[in-house]
């Protein structure tokens, strides 16, 4: 029997640049371009586990490199079930660095190097591409191809920090060439209200030294 599962958020606790897109699922893409320490992935993961928490979903959490992956997209997940307080009704496998949910979902880590695993996961309904910016325009074609699960709201979701404009990703983000089901956004650390004081001046200083 699948538990039902009743989550009671302030809304606080989110970024107010990011909260107005809580809710919103109408974009197959939903690509956040941010500075360091914007907040982006951590409004990314907050959204799809309250996703998760509304209906049946399995959702892939990457990277390029699965080596990546532990101390990254996979500690920040298990951050926020925790700020949830979701932890002790989850079943976390640690060696496979898998999460189901009470109701069924299933949320899975996995680096874009094992093609094979990717390949054998079936209902795939949302992917995760931190640091998208890392894969080649291949490798998220091959993406797009996989989700094609029978749900609704399948959505792609990627996250980067600045890049050149001679990247690919800067064309399909911001050119001509860009997805038609597509949603954009752009943050700084200034959109992030939760920094602390002493990280702030430093992303200042560093600023100051190397605008780059």
């Amino acid at each position: 029997m699948k538990m039902k599962i009743d989550l009671r958020i302030n809304k606080k606790i989110f970024s107010p640049h990011f909260y107005p897109h809580l809710f919103n699922y109408s974009n197959r893409w939903e690509i956040y371009m941010g500075s360091a320490g914007s907040g982006k992935s951590h409004f990314i993961v907050q959204k799809l586990i309250i996703k998760a928490c509304q209906s049946k979903r399995k959702i892939v959490m990457c990277r390029r490199y699965g080596s990546t992956i532990g101390n990254s997209v996979w500690d920040l997940t298990k951050q926020i079930l925790r700020e949830f307080k979701l932890t002790s009704l989850c079943q976390i496998n640690k060696s496979e660095r898998t999460i189901t949910l009470p109701n069924g979902s299933m949320i899975i880590m996995l680096g874009l190097d094992d093609e094979e695993k990717l390949l054998s996961i079936n209902g795939i309904t949302d992917f995760f591409i931190e640091e998208i910016y890392q894969c080649s325009n291949e490798i998220i074609d091959q993406i797009d191809l996989r989700l094609r699960a029978k749900a609704d709201n399948l959505q792609i979701y990627g996250a980067f920090n600045p890049i050149s404009p001679h990247h690919w990703l800067y064309e399909f983000c911001e050119g001509e060439k860009k997805p038609k089901s597509f949603f954009y956004d752009r943050s700084t650390y200034k959109d992030n209200p939760f920094l602390p004081k002493d990280y702030v001046n430093s992303l200042e200083s560093l600023y100051t030294r190397n605008p780059n």
